[in-house]
């Protein structure tokens, strides 16, 4: 069964409802392998880890639904981890400890290392988020900035002239 597309019940189709893992190299996880994980921080939110470097990548992301009163207090990212979020559908409080940013449905953030991110839901439905972070390298000449923003104040350019793919310049 998967939580977030509240199917029960086995699937017919072997691909319907198997994550394929090959370490270092790529993970296939359908809603219905979906793993509601317990992440220290993460109150009345329901997580699932979708890479980590235990299963090969550099990077760790997640998918998190705030629930009701949802937060992370204790802070994503910090230290040399460099972090972002975005705003599935919903509406986020987003806060570095002194300045607060309210992010809705396309409203992204992304924090350097050093900066940590505090969430709380704000409202009472859902949010659902994209969560990632990753140990920063840092790059001759180029320092790291806090970015905020909307995708939907944003204008999509076509990937490799395929007006079919678009891609958004975070």
């Amino acid at each position: 069964m998967g939580y977030k597309n509240k199917k029960t019940g086995y699937r017919s189709g072997l691909l319907e409802s198997r994550a394929v893992i090959e370490p270092g190299r790529y993970a296939i996880i359908p809603h219905d392998g979906l793993v509601r994980n317990s992440i220290p921080g993460f109150e009345n939110a329901n997580i699932s880890i979708l890479a980590s470097p235990r299963l090969g990548a550099s990077f760790s992301d997640f998918i998190c639904e705030f629930l009701k009163d949802g937060k992370n207090e204790l802070g994503f990212g910090g230290g040399g981890i460099e972090s972002f979020v975005y705003v599935i559908s919903g509406k986020l409080e987003l806060s570095d400890g002194s300045e607060t940013y309210t992010l809705e449905d396309g409203g992204y953030a992304f924090f350097p290392a050093g900066e940590l991110m505090y969430f709380k839901n704000a409202q009472t439905e859902m949010t659902e988020l994209f969560l990632y972070q990753r140990q920063y390298e840092a790059l001759e000449g180029h320092k790291a900035y806090r970015v905020v923003g909307n995708k939907n104040d944003l204008r999509p350019v076509a990937y490799e002239g395929m007006s079919d793919v678009l891609v958004w310049d975070f």
